[in-house]
């Protein structure tokens, strides 16, 4: 039932990849929790001249064939049916064993589950002549039928009594297999006998019941069946060489082959009695360091599945071009080289030590070195480009998966492959970036629980080492979205709106946001007066503030007019405001708004723009503006209460006179600092950096 469920069609036989993947759904348990183990050794052969050897035989066959009696009893056991299945794949035409199982599918089966079994098992077995056995009078009526009627338009019943028929057609020629299958076992002749050996030697706890361990070993046994590895063996037995090699296989590295089994715990390693001796904090202290390895084995693993799965075949295929795979996956070569030597490094101070690392601080495992001096720029350079491309490279893929089928097809074959272990491309390429997140926090817990205080301190300006490369990471991938946000609003930018205005469509018709360094982008809502309002996109630039409309699929623009008591007629109010005269001011009645107040050669303007939540405005948008600017303002407010309190107090003109003298000189020292200021501000823009 487990396996049967995915069938493909077999008329020629079927690819086993296929059904195998779609039968690994089956398995409701999850994988490697048990971890079977990988190797495949056969039994020991025993020879004619052994004393006692047909009664020895008689009594491993009667042990060893139990679960092998009949395929109603095998069909119970999913480790052993699968075992089974991928014995006859070896030996025999699979057809008659995979057409007796999915008839066997039906028995249990709703009457709408049924026709669409039903007609997966007629068009794989029947239509296309998987199935060759003699026909009887039965069959025959069936077949006339089938002829003249749509499979799905049969009645239920009829349905089942055919899949009935044409099951019992097979019984004879999976007995024989099952017959082959008992006498190959007995000459240490069949796979997996590594994994049958520890369902049939597991003692069933409450915890890890028999029906667990089954699934469990099964679900590996899928992995080894769904990958071509697993289906190469000798007809001769285990010791033979393969009878064919996969090309896959062939193009990869050997030194990443071990990854593909996860690493024993240091626990498992280490002598009893020196675990025994370790206080609890070297113990904790232990495990950190066995997580270190661990994870560093896994990314590795999972960088490795990037390149062998995906980036080589799609160059290999022709896909992608070379500046297209240079651009997807930057770096990925030289990123894999320096966390395998990282790795290596880890496991050969784990050996040295006998898996009780007494010091992570040595010549050739530092991971100073790693982080830190000439090691650790380079490792940051890289680093910094591969993940400030994993935005683009996502777009990229999944722009090309709309327009190109082959492409499209390729990902999601790939993506179904057991070594991607049910991750996406999009889940796998942020990896690098994830990885880096986690030094800082495993080489704290490291030194927490040293004791040596010179190794404490080294590893803890490792930790620092890694914030820093981190830190810059972080701003490296900040400013590329950024860059590709602008490229976006250019490719939508239409400066139509400006017209009105002469001046200001002379001087920004032709603007490219893409020169300028972005600090912030948001929504806001404009008042233009009281009765009008307007969505628009802000967008904060390093020397101007842009607000932007959407129209469609355009970002516009556009100048708005609004009445002026000083100006005759409309006022115009630009959507482009520089930030050298510009300062805010909160709204009294309204605590999402605030008033951006600045100074043109025509005058001053106020424009009232409102955030969409009160904590937007404070956390959000006020701190990305200049505040040295508004610190001015304040300033000439303070000196001019300073100025209404002394008249107020002395009531006498020469006060007067010398507090106007003061605040002139004041203000013109300020504007002054101002003007030095321009060149500057679109550093002091965003006070944190980072936006």
């Amino acid at each position: 039932k487990l396996v049967t469920a995915g069938i493909d069609a077999v008329s020629s036989p079927p690819p086993v990849h296929s059904w195998v993947s779609k039968a690994r759904t089956r398995i409701g348990t999850r994988r490697g929790v048990f971890g079977a183990h990988s190797s495949n050794p056969a039994m020991s052969i025993i020879g004619a001249e052994d004393e006692f050897f047909e009664s020895d035989l008689n009594d491993v066959g009667d042990d060893q064939c139990k679960y092998f009696g009949s395929i109603d009893q095998l069909k119970d056991h999913p480790a052993h049916l699968l075992t089974f299945i991928q014995h006859v794949i070896l030996q025999f035409d699979p057809a008659p064993l995979l057409c007796y199982l999915h008839g066997a599918l039906h028995k249990n089966l709703s009457a709408k589950e049924t026709k669409k079994q039903f007609v997966e098992f007629h068009n794989n077995f029947l239509d296309k002549g998987a199935v060759s056995s003699p026909l009887h009078n039965s069959y025959h009526f069936y077949a006339v039928i089938l002829d003249r009627n749509r499979p799905e338009l049969l009645p239920e019943e009829t349905q089942k009594r055919f899949v009935h028929d044409v099951q019992s057609l097979q019984t004879g020629e999976v007995a024989k297999q099952l017959d082959d299958f008992r006498q190959k076992r007995m000459m240490g002749m069949t796979p997996c006998e590594a994994e049958l050996m520890d369902v049939e030697n597991h003692y069933p706890t409450d915890r890890i019941p028999m029906e667990m361990k089954e699934k469990s070993v099964a679900e590996n046994i899928l992995d080894k069946m769904a990958d071509p590895e697993g289906l190469v063996f000798a007809a001769d037995g285990p010791g033979a060489s393969p009878t064919s090699a996969s090309p896959q296989l062939e193009e990869v590295e050997p030194r990443l082959l071990e990854f593909e089994q996860d690493p024993p715990n240091w626990r498992e390693l280490a002598a009893p009695e020196a675990v025994s001796s370790l206080r609890k904090k070297e113990i904790k202290r232990q495990e950190v360091i066995n997580e270190l390895f661990a994870t560093e084995h896994a990314h590795v693993r999972m960088l490795s599945v990037l390149q062998m799965i995906f980036a080589k075949p799609l160059e290999r295929a022709a896909l992608l071009t070379a500046d297209e795979l240079a651009a997807i996956f930057p770096n990925l070569d030289e990123i894999i080289d320096m966390h395998y030597n990282f790795y290596e490094n880890l496991k050969k101070l784990r050996h040295e030590d006998g898996f009780i690392v007494k010091s992570i601080i040595c010549a050739h495992t530092s991971c100073v070195l790693q982080f830190g001096g000439t090691e650790g720029e380079w490792f940051q350079k890289l680093t910094a480009r591969s993940c400030s491309h994993q935005s683009w490279a996502l777009e990229q893929i999944k722009s090309r998966q709309k327009k190109d089928p082959r492409f499209n097809s390729f990902i999601q074959e790939a993506e179904s492959k057991p070594q991607c272990r049910r991750l996406q491309l999009k889940d796998i390429i942020p990896t690098e970036m994830q990885r880096l997140t986690k030094y800082p926090l495993l080489l704290e817990n490291i030194a927490k629980n040293t004791e040596d205080f010179k190794e404490k301190e080294r590893i803890q300006q490792s930790a620092e080492c890694c914030r820093k490369i981190l830190n810059h990471v972080n701003e490296e991938v900040k400013s590329m979205e950024n860059l590709l946000t602008l490229k976006e609003y250019q490719r939508k930018l239409d400066t139509s709106g400006l017209k009105p205005s002469n001046e200001l469509y002379t001087e920004y018709k032709n603007i490219d946001l893409t020169q300028k360094k972005m600090l912030f982008e948001g929504s806001l809502t404009w008042k233009v007066t009281k009765e009008k309002a307007i969505e628009v996109q802000c967008v904060l630039l390093g020397d101007m503030l842009v607000l932007l409309q959407k129209l469609d699929d355009k970002m516009v623009l556009k100048c708005q007019s609004k009445s002026s008591i000083a100006v005759e007629g409309k006022m115009m109010l630009s959507p482009i405001i520089k930030l050298d005269s510009v300062f805010l001011r909160e709204v009294a009645t309204d605590q999402k708004a605030f008033y951006v107040i600045f100074t043109w050669e025509s005058g001053a303007q106020i424009y009232e723009l409102v955030a969409q939540t009160v904590g937007e405005r404070k956390v959000t948008f006020l701190p990305q503006f200049p505040c040295f600017l508004s610190l001015f303002h304040h300033f000439s407010v303070a000196l001019f209460c300073l100025f209404r309190c002394v008249f107020d107090t002395f009531l006498t003109p020469f006060c007067c006179i010398f507090i106007l003298v003061l605040v002139t000189i004041l203000t013109l020292f300020f504007k002054k600092l101002l003007d030095l200021g321009k060149t500057k501000a679109g550093d002091n823009v965003l006070g944190s950096g980072g936006g």
